[in-house]
């Protein structure tokens, strides 16, 4: 029974190791490992070497901690470069802001006049002028607006290759390390490495 048991947590932790963890899955892995290494059932028991999780467990968790701080700088990395995209462009809006109160201001001051035929005269004329305006304001901000989101759309891809790129290693590294415990566990005469274990 116990053999089943331990059978059964050893592919259920070969389950984590497999995908790329969120913070509850990397937690309940840690939890499972340590349940294991501290059983005193387990630790008494002749079909496992206990000493392999002693080696592998913090090793484990070094994958999962690498992972956490490699997603961490892609999302840190892309909110740095939005903020200096976004920022970029404060002086064409404000330069367009400026314009389009303008051209309102000096058309709402036609309300000003005394006369209705003043009035009625000053937005006949300054009418085309100020529409005119406006519609160069209104291209230049679809221009500013489309070029925005094709530089937010270019980090936007570079993200997305980091995180890639951090579930790829962390992968491929905490999915070897979780088969090196395993293989170690039926082991019996596994001894502790001599050497480092490379990250």
């Amino acid at each position: 029974m116990l053999f089943k048991a331990v059978t059964l947590f050893l592919a259920i932790g070969a389950v984590y190791g497999a995908v790329v963890p969120n913070s509850v899955e990397i937690t309940g892995e840690s939890t499972l490992i340590e349940f294991l290494r501290d059983s005193p059932a387990l630790r008494a028991s002749d079909v496992f070497n206990m000493e392999c999780f002693d080696y592998y467990t913090p090793l484990l968790k070094q994958h999962a901690d690498k992972y956490d701080e490699d997603s961490r700088t892609c999302y840190e990395d892309y909110e740095v470069a939005k903020s200096l995209i976004d920022s970029s462009y404060d002086y064409p809006r404000s330069e367009l802001a400026d314009s389009v109160k303008n051209t309102c201001y000096s058309l709402l001051t036609c309300d000003g006049k005394e006369s209705n035929s003043d009035a009625f005269e000053c937005l006949a004329s300054g009418g085309p002028a100020g529409s005119a305006a406006l519609g160069s304001a209104s291209d230049k901000a679809y221009d500013y607006g489309a070029s925005l989101k094709e530089r937010l759309g270019d980090i936007q891809k570079v993200q997305t290759a980091c995180l890639l790129e951090a579930q790829r290693t962390y992968k491929t590294k905490h999915g070897q390390c979780y088969d090196d415990l395993i293989a170690c566990a039926y082991d019996p005469t596994w001894e502790f490495p001599t050497t480092s274990f490379d990250l």
